[in-house]
């Protein structure tokens, strides 16, 4: 038996958090199936195209899919990032549209003139 590599151990974390199969995530990524397939009976890393593709599909960027967690965030921004991260688009859209409502109306954000 052999052990995964972090590509597609990370990429079937991705599908089994989005509720995808492997037919639901290569026809969402635009990838073939047999491709994805193949990746995962030969356990070899994905191309970057490929990569890009199965992010943009999943919702995330290259750079979270290698780095799940920042040093740099705090724990309520982490939060936020993971409960955004379970939305919906379109819920993802509303709290986008909320957000600039609150920023556009907050007035400790305006600078006095």
């Amino acid at each position: 038996m052999y052990e995964e590599n972090f590509c597609i151990r990370r990429i079937k974390e991705l599908m089994e958090k989005n509720h995808f199969n492997a037919y639901r995530l290569a026809s969402k990524a635009g990838i073939s199936l047999s491709t994805l397939t193949s990746m995962f009976e030969k356990n070899t890393d994905p191309r970057v195209q490929t990569l890009e593709k199965i992010c943009s599909a999943c919702g995330i960027s290259i750079s979270q899919f290698f780095e799940r967690s920042s040093k740099d965030l705090t724990t309520e921004q982490e939060y936020l990032l993971e409960a955004y991260d379970s939305l919906s688009p379109s819920a993802k859209q509303h709290l986008i549209s909320y957000l600039n409502y609150l920023a556009q109306n907050n007035p400790d954000s305006k600078k006095d003139a």
